[in-house]
């Protein structure tokens, strides 16, 4: 009977850093194809796959080549897999394990193959053979791990250097590999020198140019942005900046490296301005190495530029306090939030909505006609009337009552929600389990196993975010649990009493209570707390809704309705419940 011929494949991998080491792509291919060869099997130049700048270290599915010639083998177009090294394969060691096992199993094809085979390595199809494999793959695995430290220190070292180590470069500058230093891009120069001369001296009309004025103005003379320049994309969506931002001309207004200086190896999208070089110069820092640049700017100028940008209102390193309403106003109809201003040369605090920013309404859109709040109006009379509402002890009772009673309902609430996610994740899990085993059979194509499985995942990934958005809620209403029992006995018992005494900046907060364990034992309480405003209306949770005719605080305080022609509005504080801060202040 004539023999038939086996034939065989040849998989040759090659990242940056193995190149150093001698171990081309054409070399693994010579001496695989020699050694097939010599064991008897056909091969030809058709039949090597090359994987050119891949990790050992990713699965099948990240390796277009590799998952080529898996299907061809399990097809049986092929017998065996010369490759001439375990880490050629894989430089994990479960990976590795996984498909030298599978590579031995009856394939799709309904024939068993000879799997890989190693011109370096363990060939042998035993317990001691799989051993030794298995360690040749955990030293792989090892030296893996030693080539990633090797590169960052590489890396680290160019940086230390001023040389490119690899990332973004800064707008208006490249690095040039030929003469190996950092050079002007004489076009984006260009911008980086308009932005510095508008915002100190002005444009054309001769008045200084804010940030956003700045932005507004590239915009519509259609400067391409950093992004448009590089043709680079930002962000998970992989869009490009189609609009200059003032952020955008913020970073080169403040980074350094237009005045000659910009350190580099600053860790992950770290900016430099001259606030954060002078923290850094203050910690002990790794990292943060000081390399000369070509200037673009002459350093008066941009140290003018820093000058105004410090004593503009509002900008870095403000002079007057943060309101405590800032961060707490959002509009009710364009649902973006309000920032605060000062008019009047400075005498006068508002609050407007960023809606009315041009910058938002590049594309034609309206701005938003929500009013203008009065500052210290709002303010005063939000602080009166929650301070009022506090000390009026009947109401507080009713709150508390309330609350708890809002607490009971919702802890069922989860726990109805919550049960049955552990059987549904059990459930998505096995179906993967049993998909897999029909893929690996050969009954369902890779196609049809990919688009399934990642469904499965998805559908678990939709029902692990549920479980995570509602179990800390629970778990804190568990923990509330024993208190509520003793709030609850108080109120029956009326043996608490709460006091607010408010000042400018804080609010001095004592509670007195008594918890009953017999006619002869009672605990008795009297904490006290000094809290800021801030404090107390993160605890209070107040958010502030503008609309056109009206201002709603939401939060966790009853409140009766507040008209004030101060504030042109009618200021309605919804009434829910204060029981949240009475609980936080007791440590029964």
């Amino acid at each position: 009977m004539k023999q038939l011929i086996k034939r065989a494949a040849v998989l040759c991998r090659v990242s940056t850093e193995d190149q150093a080491e001698g171990t081309s792509l054409d070399t693994q291919a010579e001496i695989c194809m020699e050694e097939a060869k010599r064991r008897g099997y056909h091969v030809t130049e058709e039949d090597v796959f090359k994987e050119d700048g891949y990790s050992g270290a990713l699965g099948i599915d990240a390796r277009p080549v590799l998952h080529q010639l898996w299907e061809k083998y399990q097809a049986g177009e092929y017998d065996a897999i010369f490759v001439y090294r375990q880490d050629r394969l894989s430089r994990s060691l479960a990976l590795f394990a996984a498909l030298r096992d599978e590579a031995r199993k009856v394939r799709r094809c309904g024939l068993k193959g000879d799997g890989f085979i190693f011109v370096q390595g363990s060939n042998d199809d035993t317990p001691e053979g799989k051993l030794q494999s298995n360690i040749l793959a955990t030293f792989a695995e090892y030296e893996r791990e030693v080539i990633k430290l090797r590169t960052v220190t590489g890396k680290k070292k160019l940086a230390k250097a001023g040389k490119y180590s690899g990332g973004s470069q800064p707008f208006g500058y490249r690095w040039d590999d030929k003469k190996e230093e950092w050079v002007i891009r004489e076009e984006e120069a260009k911008i980086v020198k308009l932005i510095f001369q508008w915002y100190v001296y002005g444009d054309e009309s001769g008045q200084p140019l804010g940030m956003v004025r700045i932005a507004e103005k590239l915009t519509e003379l259609g400067i391409p942005t950093p992004n448009q320049f590089r043709k680079t994309r930002k962000g998970r969506a992989g869009k490009m900046q189609a609009y200059w931002s003032d952020a955008t001309v913020q970073r080169i207004l403040t980074h350094t490296v237009y005045a000659g200086t910009n350190y580099l190896w600053r860790g992950d999208k770290m900016q430099v301005s001259p606030e954060q070089v002078e923290k850094i110069k203050k910690e002990k820092t790794d990292g943060w190495f000081e390399v000369d640049f070509p200037p673009i700017i002459d350093k008066m100028l941009w140290e003018k530029a820093q000058e105004k940008r410090v004593q503009s209102r509002g900008g870095f390193n403000r002079k007057r306090p943060k309101p405590i309403l800032a961060g707490r106003i959002f509009c009710g109809v364009c649902q973006r939030p309000f920032h605060d201003a000062m008019y009047n040369k400075g005498t006068k605090l508002v609050f407007k909505c960023n809606g009315k920013l041009k910058q938002y309404h590049l594309d034609g859109s309206p701005k938003c006609d929500s009013p203008v709040l009065d500052g210290e109006a709002v303010t005063a009379e939000v602080k009166k009337r929650i301070i009022d509402m506090l000390q009026d002890k009947d109401q507080m009772r009713k709150a508390i009552e309330e609350y708890v009673g809002s607490l009971e309902r919702r802890k069922e609430e989860l726990e109805t929600l919550l049960s049955p996610i552990s059987e549904q994740i059990s459930q998505l899990q096995e179906k993967q389990k049993r998909l897999a085993t029909v893929y690996v059979d050969g009954a369902l194509s890779h196609e049809d196993y990919k688009r399934q499985i990642n469904e499965l995942k998805e559908q678990e990934l939709a029902v692990r975010r549920r479980y995570e958005h509602y179990w800390p809620e629970m778990e804190n209403l568990t923990k509330l649990e024993q208190n509520i029992a003793v709030v609850k006995e108080a109120i029956e018992e009326e043996l608490f009493d709460v006091r607010y005494q408010p000042d400018d900046n804080t609010v001095t907060e004592n509670i007195a209570f008594v918890k009953v364990h017999d006619e002869k034992h009672l605990t008795v309480g009297f904490p006290q707390r000094v809290v800021t405003w801030e404090e107390l209306l993160d605890r209070l949770q107040v958010k502030l809704w503008v609309y056109p005719d009206r201002l709603e605080v939401r939060g966790i305080v009853p409140i009766e309705d507040i008209a004030n022609p101060k504030c042109c509005l009618i200021i309605n504080l919804f009434s829910i419940s204060i029981f949240i801060i009475f609980l936080n202040s007791c440590k029964f």
